[in-house]
């Protein structure tokens, strides 16, 4: 068996694996890096994960899968989840989801789960496990999760951040970026901030990409690296709205990992490639700012979100509000936010 922690100074994982599902560890090892990385043993997790092959999830624990509740729905092929949950004598929790051959057997009050399945049809569900409970631990610390790409400036060392509402074009400027002006990939839909040392960390989260075409059409080199993959970009009766999923695997090769899991925020921007006219910018002042700190769009609350408070673990038990911690949110009024609407490439800002 392997047992490793895995920890971001924040939220930390504790991961085990029995030679069955090394896989499968190894594949999300890989997909939390760099955000996640090998911890110290000290101290407790704030989640302990335990593999095991879908086999060994007991029949008899399957006929006690009753109640039918949906984790996550999306349009994006594969990731909506259903289970069948239950409960064994002693309090032992159970989810079952007989499509994929997935059972959870868990411990509410330790946040202990043992998790069923191959790395085949098993690995969606264990990352949506560990990503969304690590956001509402980060919520819960104080971390402000900003619905973000970023990138890094090797040049300065500081992180960029790309925010803004779904469709504001995060992706689309992220790209731009990376591939027309230099700068490093950082993260791809979300930033966790907080403050250390008195200054404003920012610290990337792993996520599975899921990509327009227009954003894709813009760059026929990724698209070739991305071979079959992105062959859907290729198809003129694809609309630019459509989106697609890529794997993981195949993004980092075409884009790159980023090189480190935090850094300290530089400036936001804020892109609008939905209006139609050419490229500005506007440098937003102090009331703008407030504004945008109060309004709850541009952050993301996983209190709110079935998928990191369906097992019931702590903290998913603890009332929470939609708001920024106030040093995380004195801290952002103190940097640059940059208005960019329109549909040229992003000029240095």
């Amino acid at each position: 068996m392997t047992d490793s922690l895995l920890t971001n100074t924040v939220f930390s994982l504790r991961l085990r694996a029995q030679q069955s599902s090394k896989p499968l560890a190894t594949r999300l090892r890989t997909f939390l890096a760099p955000y996640l990385w090998a911890g110290a043993g000290d101290g407790e997790p704030d989640l302990c994960v335990d593999l095991h092959a879908a086999d060994e999830f007991l029949p008899e624990w399957r006929v006690r899968c009753i109640t039918p509740m949906t984790i996550r729905e999306t349009y994006a092929v594969g990731f909506t989840l259903k289970v069948l949950r239950g409960a064994l004598d002693d309090d032992t929790q159970l989810a079952w989801d007989a499509q994929t051959g997935v059972g959870y057997r868990y411990s509410v009050s330790r946040r202990e789960v043992a998790f069923y399945g191959d790395e085949a049809t098993a690995f969606i569900h264990l990352i949506e496990l560990v990503r969304y409970f690590g956001l509402l631990v980060e919520q819960a610390k104080g971390t402000a999760i900003l619905h973000s790409s970023a990138v890094l400036d090797e040049k300065t060392g500081g992180v960029i951040a790309i925010a803004g509402i779904k469709g504001a074009g995060k992706t689309t400027t992220m790209l731009e970026l990376v591939l027309g002006q230099g700068l490093r990939y950082f993260s791809g839909d979300k930033l966790l901030l907080d403050v250390v040392d008195g200054r404003l960390r920012a610290r990337g989260w792993p996520d599975y990409p899921h990509i327009g075409l227009g954003s894709l059409r813009q760059h026929p080199a990724l698209i070739e690296r991305l071979g079959s993959q992105a062959d859907a970009a290729l198809d003129p009766a694809r609309a630019d709205s459509d989106k697609i999923l890529l794997t993981p695997e195949a993004f980092a090769g075409a884009v790159g990992r980023s090189p480190v899991g935090s850094g300290w925020l530089e400036r936001i921007v804020l892109p609008e490639v939905a209006v139609d006219r050419a490229l500005s910018t506007r440098a937003l002042r102090g009331e703008d700012i407030d504004d945008l700190l109060r309004d709850p769009r541009i952050f993301e609350w996983p209190h709110t979100f079935i998928t990191s408070t369906w097992h019931g673990m702590p903290p998913a038990d603890r009332a929470m509000e939609r708001r920024v911690a106030a040093p995380v949110a004195a801290a952002l009024a103190t940097l640059p936010w940059i208005s960019m609407p329109g549909r040229a490439a992003l000029a240095h800002a």
